[in-house]
């Protein structure tokens, strides 16, 4: 694995902890303050909405879900980096075969 992958998969693995621990807003501290969120269900947004979209009553199964991130790759361009990876999501249900 090589450094820039390996410190995303640890800022990834922290953030995780974060989330589990209901501390969001902790959590965006870690990002730029014009950083970008592109997930399911809604268009790309920004910082400054996060803390609402993370209320929505919609995206709750997901925001307390069971989940994991695999960091794949890293790319850097500029002051600029991207990583690339995999997202699992279980939900309660399917923890317990429902």
């Amino acid at each position: 694995m090589n450094s820039g992958v390996a410190e995303f998969q640890k800022l990834h693995n922290e953030l995780d902890q974060l989330r589990k621990a209901g501390k969001h807003e902790e959590g965006l501290k870690h990002f730029t303050s014009d950083c970008c969120f592109m997930t399911p269900f809604r268009p790309p947004y920004g910082i400054k909405d996060a803390p609402e979209v993370m209320k929505n009553p919609k995206l709750q199964p997901y925001v307390n879900a069971e989940s994991k991130i695999i960091v794949d790759d890293v790319k850097v361009s500029g002051d600029v980096a991207i990583d690339r990876g995999r997202f699992t999501v279980q939900h309660e249900g399917e923890k317990k075969g429902r």
